[in-house]
């Protein structure tokens, strides 16, 4: 049984694994986001009271939590820059559902003789299949840039 069974859990465990990554990366990234922003927060509302206070006794302090919050504002705007403008190609997604249906029935098949040729045809087809996952699910979350617009052909003219 562990003949058959190991292969199998091996592949699954690589489709879990590679799906599942994009969803952690997610995760911890919209973390960063939110501390990100909530420093900010902060260091806006420590600024605001030391310059309502006594401003020349925290005139170096000032000017250091000054540029902090300068950087930080840099920051949020380029990360939600890149969250408007970020995209996803979701018929690659659909085109690694489609290998995985498509192979791993076939994997499965050739598991059963358990011959030299059956693992030999099940570790190229595993290859393909994991190498055509990892692509599709590469262009799923990072598609290639759209091609600029010619300058000769503006919206609204003819």
């Amino acid at each position: 049984m562990a003949s058959w069974l190991t292969p199998l859990l091996g592949g699954v465990g690589v489709v879990v694994a590679a799906a599942a990554g994009p969803l952690v990366t997610g995760t911890i990234q919209n973390r960063r986001d939110a501390r990100l922003v909530a420093d900010l927060e902060r260091n806006w509302k420590l600024l605001a009271e030391l310059k309502a206070g006594q401003p020349d006794q925290w005139t170096h302090e000032i000017a250091q939590l000054d540029a902090l919050v300068r950087t930080q504002v840099a920051a949020v705007a380029s990360r939600q820059t890149r969250y408007v403008a970020h995209r996803r190609n979701w018929a690659s997604l659909g085109a690694v559902c489609m290998i995985v249906v498509i192979a791993f029935p076939l994997l499965w098949l050739l598991v059963l003789p358990g011959a030299w040729w059956s693992w030999t045809l099940f570790a190229a087809l595993l290859f393909l299949a994991l190498s055509l996952c990892a692509v599709g699910l590469y262009q799923t979350f990072n598609p290639p840039e759209e091609p600029a617009p010619e300058s000769g052909s503006v919206a609204g003219q003819d």
